[in-house]
């Protein structure tokens, strides 16, 4: 006999569908607009490929989003039939989860050239100048995606699996018409598969992993650009250069407070929701389609990957934009000071010619009064 479909609740589908909805368009309106100014930024190639790769992941991750569950919760939200996008409930999901790991490894790999960047900068440029040297700017750029590419092959692997954990079933709507609704195959359904591979193996590759390598390449960054920034202080204070030495300072700032953004908002965004994904397991909440515990970390996932590209190419470019004009207004003010300087020498030099003119005409004069005398 064929099973009733299951009604969601109307605040769950409220967060699933059109709150889920506004997240997925924004963050990819977002990137698509960090993706036009990178190309537009002068940075150095293997930064604008790592952050360009983050973008268009970012943006895929969205949009599957978009076709996996959000679109199809909104169409149910407001009671809009939506039988033609049943299948994407299934077929996105393996996509869905790849998205989700490359995604975040892309991260990775933009902490990594920041590090590399910031305490390594003369080995890095020497290294990539030895190998791209006489090569054609295609092999250059393949040498780059390389790493990438890689990534993104493995994460496809591991989340093959996930291409068999649901399938459509049909079931009774209200007013007896038949429809479908996504269910769990018995590959989800097995306890050691959910422990082993969703619970255990996908936290790790997702959240908690990169979660310490991205902290601690953040925190030897900070502290090799702090280190850096140490050592040139002393040369620029003996040198006078107050201009540079305060650029410099608020360079190793801006650094700190993209670093804490970065962590901050992948500890709540990204390690929150999982952790919870994981007691819910469990707990048996995760089987709770009802519950709102589960459509509110998914809502913080997707804020996470919209605002990724965001720290770094917005953020980040904000930060740089105003160091800049901090050091063009200081340096007006040292060419006004300089020429404040010069107006009162010239006036003093000035003020001493006139005097000594003025003792040369009394002296003309005296002379020319004793003169008759004699």
């Amino acid at each position: 006999m064929m099973h009733n479909c299951t009604r969601l609740p109307k605040d769950v589908l409220l967060l699933q569908g059109p709150a889920s909805t506004v997240v997925i368009v924004l963050g990819f309106l977002g990137n698509a607009y960090c993706f036009r100014l990178l190309l537009k930024t002068s940075i150095n190639t293997a930064m604008l490929v790592s952050l360009s790769g983050l973008a268009l992941w970012d943006m895929l991750l969205l949009l599957c989003a978009l076709m996996h569950h959000s679109l199809w919760s909104t169409l149910d939200f407001f009671n809009i039939s939506d039988a033609r996008w049943d299948g994407w409930l299934v077929s996105l999901n393996s996509l869905h989860e790849c998205a989700h790991i490359t995604s975040t490894w892309m991260l990775i790999e933009v902490s990594a050239e920041r590090f590399f960047a910031v305490t390594r900068p003369f080995q890095l440029i020497r290294s990539r100048r030895g190998k791209h040297r006489r090569q054609s700017y295609a092999r250059v750029i393949g040498g780059l995606i390389k790493l990438p590419v890689l990534m993104t092959f493995i994460a496809f692997v591991l989340t093959l699996p996930c291409v068999f954990e649901y399938t459509l079933e049909h079931c009774l709507e209200e007013g007896g018409v038949i429809g479908r609704e996504r269910v769990p195959t018995w590959l989800l359904l097995n306890p050691l598969y959910k422990l082993a591979y969703r619970t255990l193996l996908l936290s790790v590759l997702k959240t908690f992993g990169p979660f310490i390598i991205i902290a601690l390449l953040s925190a030897y960054t900070v502290k090799g650009l702090r280190e850096s920034m140490d050592n040139r202080a002393a040369i620029l204070m003996e040198q006078g250069q107050d201009c540079l030495f305060f650029s410099d300072k608020d360079k190793t700032k801006s650094l700190q407070i993209i670093s804490i953004l970065l962590l901050g908002k992948f500890l709540i965004l990204r390690c929150w929701p999982t952790a919870v994904a994981i007691a819910g397991a469990f707990a048996g909440w995760e089987d709770q389609q009802d519950s709102l515990t589960p459509s509110i970390s998914h809502l913080l996932l997707l804020l996470n990957s919209a605002s990724n590209s965001f720290i770094f190419v917005v953020i980040k470019s904000h930060f740089e934009s105003r160091r800049l004009r901090k050091i063009r207004m200081k340096q007006r003010q040292m060419v006004a000071a300089h020429a404040e300087q010069v107006l009162w020498i010239g006036k003093a030099l000035a003020g001493d010619r006139l005097l000594l003119l003025h003792h040369d005409e009394e002296t003309r004069e005296t002379a020319t009064f004793v003169v008759p005398n004699l």
